[in-house]
């Protein structure tokens, strides 16, 4: 039957790699742990990459440090059935289509490989030459997007006879690009090490690809069942997980006896019925009560749709460079809620032979999860909701984003190239969402603290860092430049904290906290408050080929701080004290420096 495409255990052998080694050799085992990366101040390598976004229109190009104009760059699914080596040209023509190769990541199992798993779809059965670019539909009836806690048992059983007839295509023609298995190598495809751009490992994560590339995925999935169960108006259910209501797991998702294949058993069963998500999910339980979990949750959303991105770089992610150097950072809603929901619906570790969080909890997997693409919905509204918060949140106008190229197949097989700019505007795309409350939007989190924090009684930045590890809260005062600044000044320039040259280890789950002016003794556990600026988080990346390294370079992590400032009466200080709490996997981070700076949007 088709709902047993996806089993019901993992079956993945995995292999403990040493995070240190003194061998010199390709393997995982010699690359550098993170706090090997900072010795004294200095480090024991560099990266050099430049991505400089120009300030002109939509014809000037983006700076590089090989002055490569990367317009029209194909970041292709490579294709979804099979790129490998995909090439920027120098000039503005589109890139050409991409070969019939695919890094068969996994597909060979071996001892020793994490990961026992292909990304790679069905070969293309065209030339890619050929391949069009796509044009929308005309005389389509708008489709609605319903919230996840409120669609009746007659849309559950729709959607749930939709995914059954997508898994049922992996039985009846495995090389049909619609089934749910190769819908769900998408993902894994483009984020798991299956191609290359100009000779870097394309990852649609941690820049601004997040958001485009998900919305396109999204489109043509969504398309794809509503043709399989004859019904052109069938629009994909959101989980509204900023709403109260919406902080579980959707009843849809929890009824095996009833519909089995929206049904994942590899998800963390202690996170069944009415358990009460945990926005900043990192991979284990903290102890509160549902208020207080609902309370942290709407906090996140406060800072991460608001404090946090008043700049589109800042809620987008930083432009995607084909330069091999750090990745460029992800925006705040990949960040958080993105990641930790990711965090808690997968496996707990060495839940049903689950070893790396499958399905959800894990980069290749997480499309092997009908509630991904719930959860993604959801991610995709909060870049339309985002848009109406004014300020200066409008979508990226710069060409290398705008011209940026996807593959997918529709809902009658066929191939097409998409650009980023025409996924600007949902509506344009043929589809609205149900519209829901935004508490979150009111959530203005109060000041806690009892007494104000003197920045002299702590160490200063530049007696702080470089930090090789977080495995306790670290504290620290940074001085500020920028006190005393007017309206006008604000306005033209957001505040930054910013954290330069992150190493992670990216086969961790990874959540640090930043509170600022917060009492030593302060409950941490507690988000609710005007001194929490903010939380890294990071999904594991489980590579199969153990040469590649395990050491993820980030270029740099960044809080917006001008409104947190002001909430807590700190725009005239000089100095502000720093604590970075760790929460999990602080011991695989290092951070060479933070800085404050300003930044205009």
């Amino acid at each position: 039957m088709a709902s047993s495409v996806i089993p019901p255990v993992c079956n993945s052998t995995t292999v403990k790699t040493p995070f240190t080694s003194t061998t010199k050799s390709s393997s995982l085992a010699s690359t550098p742990k993170p706090s090997q990366l900072f010795l004294r101040g200095k480090r024991n390598h560099s990266f050099k990459v430049s991505c400089k976004v120009s300030n002109g229109d939509e014809n000037q190009s983006v700076e590089t440090n090989n002055s490569v104009d990367r317009r029209n760059v194909l970041l292709g699914l490579g294709g979804l059935y099979g790129a490998a080596n995909v090439v920027p040209l120098a000039s503005a023509t589109p890139i050409p289509a991409p070969t019939t190769s695919c890094s068969k990541t996994g597909a060979t199992i071996k001892p020793g490989l994490p990961v026992p798993y292909s990304c790679c779809p069905p070969p293309l059965k065209i030339d890619p030459k050929d391949i069009p670019h796509y044009t929308f539909p005309t005389g389509s009836k708008l489709r609605i997007r319903p919230a996840s806690h409120a669609v009746d048992e007659e849309y559950m059983a729709k959607y749930n006879l939709a995914i059954t007839k997508m898994k049922e295509l992996d039985v009846t023609d495995p090389d049909d690009p619609r089934g749910f298995a190769a819908q769900a190598k998408i993902h894994c495809a483009y984020c798991n090490g299956a191609y290359t751009v100009a000779g870097k490992e394309l990852q649609i994560h941690f820049s601004w690809l997040f958001f485009p590339f998900h919305r396109w995925y999204l489109y043509f999935y969504e398309r794809i069942l509503g043709s399989l169960i004859n019904d052109p108006t069938f629009g994909l259910p959101y989980w509204n997980w900023d709403h109260p209501k919406g902080m579980r797991l959707p009843h849809m998702f929890d009824q095996p006896n009833v519909y089995p294949d929206l049904y994942d058993p590899r998800r963390n069963q202690e996170h069944r019925g009415s358990v009460i998500m945990d926005l900043g999910h990192f991979g284990q339980d903290v102890k509160g009560t549902d208020l207080q979990m609902m309370r942290n949750n709407l906090t996140l959303m406060y800072r991460q749709m608001i404090t946090n991105s008043p700049c589109p770089q800042l809620f987008f992610g930083k432009p995607y460079c084909t330069e091999v150097g750090p990745k460029p950072g992800q925006g705040a809603i990949e960040n958080i809620p993105h990641t930790p929901v990711h965090i808690w619906v997968g496996s707990k570790p060495n839940e049903n032979n689950c070893k790396n969080g499958e399905d959800m909890g894990n980069f290749y997997s997480a499309g092997k999860d009908p509630a991904f693409y719930s959860h993604h919905a959801n991610v995709d509204r909060m870049w339309t909701i985002w848009k109406t918060l004014g300020g200066k949140r409008k979508d990226i106008n710069k060409p290398d984003y705008l011209n940026s190229e996807f593959f997918f197949y529709d809902e009658k097989k066929n191939p097409f190239l998409v650009k980023v700019r025409d996924c600007l505007d949902n509506k344009k795309m043929g589809y609205d969402f149900q519209a829901m409350p935004t508490p979150w939007r009111n959530f203005k989190p109060l000041k806690k603290s009892k007494s104000k924090v003197n920045a002299r009684s702590v160490p200063p930045v530049t007696q702080t860092f470089p930090i090789a590890k977080i495995d306790k809260a670290i504290t620290f005062s940074i001085k500020r430049e920028t006190s005393g600044r007017t309206q006008q000044e604000k306005d033209a320039e957001e505040e930054m904290l910013t954290f330069l040259e992150l190493n992670i280890d990216q086969r961790k789950h990874i959540r640090f906290d930043v509170f600022i002016n917060a009492d030593a003794n302060s409950n941490w556990y507690e988000l609710d408050r005007a001194e929490f600026a903010g939380s890294y988080t990071a999904l594991p990346h489980v590579h199969s080929d153990p040469t590649k390294p395990h050491v993820a370079p980030i270029a740099k992590f960044q809080l917006a701080i001008t409104e947190l400032l002001e909430e807590i009466g700190l725009e005239d200080e000089d100095d502000i004290v720093v604590t970075l709490v760790p929460k999990t996997g602080g011991e695989f981070v290092a951070i060479k420096s933070a800085v404050i700076t300003l930044e205009a949007c």
